[in-house]
């Protein structure tokens, strides 16, 4: 990450005037960082069981979505109850998580990482990279997770304080 980048990612954030130019925001950040063809976020509301995508960077093709239930299998407990990011450098591997693989795949995106966002000691979203095949070995997952994780944090809690609302408790 250069100073110029972490820079205009400042000054990009604290221009938002709604959940969405924070969000913008965060992608122009991490595609100026990293390998990400597409660039989502997903909130999670575990007292509802819910999960909801409300950024797509290719909003065209993979849209945000209405609220679908979580599924509380090994994703989960990585991830959401675990805090831990989720990676997948293959199409396979992305199936076996995701249903959606094959539309993934159609956009040309056979790797992801998705990073836990916590706030309040909860995860309240997570943000989701993909890319072409092998685009996330550990040395990127370890650039991903230091570089982006506080980013990401302030990206989500002025989303909150500019959409009215706050993750539940």
């Amino acid at each position: 990450m250069t100073e110029t980048d972490l820079r205009a990612f400042t000054n990009d954030l604290a221009l938002a005037t709604d959940g969405t130019g924070a969000l913008d925001a965060l992608c122009r950040f991490a595609q100026s960082l990293l390998p990400a063809r597409l660039f989502t976020i997903t909130l999670i509301d575990l007292d509802a069981g819910q999960a909801l995508r409300v950024y797509s960077n290719m909003p065209q093709s993979y849209p945000v979505s209405g609220r679908k239930p979580v599924t509380r299998d090994v994703w989960f407990q990585q991830v959401i109850e675990g805090q831990h990011s989720f990676v997948a450098n293959s199409g396979a591997e992305i199936a076996a998580v995701f249903p959606d693989q094959p539309l993934i795949a159609s956009l040309g995106c056979d790797a992801v990482v998705n990073l836990p966002v916590v706030l309040g000691g909860r995860t309240v979203a997570t943000v989701n990279l993909l890319d072409r095949a092998q685009s996330y070995p550990a040395m990127v997952l370890a650039r991903i997770e230091t570089e982006l994780r506080l980013p990401a944090m302030a990206t989500l809690a002025v989303y909150y304080m500019l959409e009215g609302s706050a993750p539940d408790r």
